[in-house]
């Protein structure tokens, strides 16, 4: 998987962490705190975070969490476009890591922490709007769900986060029918 897909993975781990500790964007306890560091685990832009950066965090998942929420691409484009105006993202090409000798974008490759995580971020998720447009995010439609997803099934299908909501969903639908 490519650095921009595993960015992306890593944009939607934050707004769930967010959306998961049942918060706004604003974190009041630190065991909450605790448990979005610990969901964004295993990135490199994690290691790099500490308690310090949740209110950066959480301003950066609400300002992410309205485009795949976003049921146009216009409408997309009107949240993302002003946050990469205002966000300072440096454009360097690198080679492949590979070295496979092709070249591709290296976004915040100079930043650090916080920088590079909003960086990164913003590139990942403006790079799949312009491949994908809308098509493939989404916010779960199991209530009361509200995490949000990146679609990557062949058919295009997916309206849950997880199995878990599939099956939770599925399981009311079908008491609803014997009702």
């Amino acid at each position: 998987m490519e650095e921009s897909e595993l960015d992306l993975d890593l944009a939607v781990e934050l707004v769930n962490a967010f959306t998961l500790a049942g918060t706004d964007g604003t974190l009041t306890d630190v065991r909450s705190g605790a448990d979005v560091l610990r969901r964004l685990e295993g990135h490199e832009l994690s290691a790099e975070l500490s308690e310090d950066d949740l209110p950066a965090l959480g301003k950066l998942s609400a300002e992410l969490a309205p485009v795949f929420a976003a049921g146009t691409v216009a409408e997309a484009v009107s949240v993302l476009d002003p946050l990469l105006r205002d966000a300072v993202v440096p454009a360097r090409l690198v080679e492949d890591a590979e070295g496979s000798g092709v070249a591709r974008w290296g976004w915040g490759r100079d930043q650090q922490g916080m920088d590079a995580m909003r960086t990164r971020l913003l590139a990942a998720l403006a790079a799949h709007l312009v491949r994908h447009g809308t098509k493939r995010t989404g916010v779960c439609r199991a209530d009361p769900c509200r995490c949000v997803f990146v679609d990557r099934s062949r058919a295009r299908t997916r309206r849950y986060c997880c199995d878990r909501c599939n099956d939770r969903a599925a399981a009311t639908a079908y008491r609803r029918r014997q009702d």
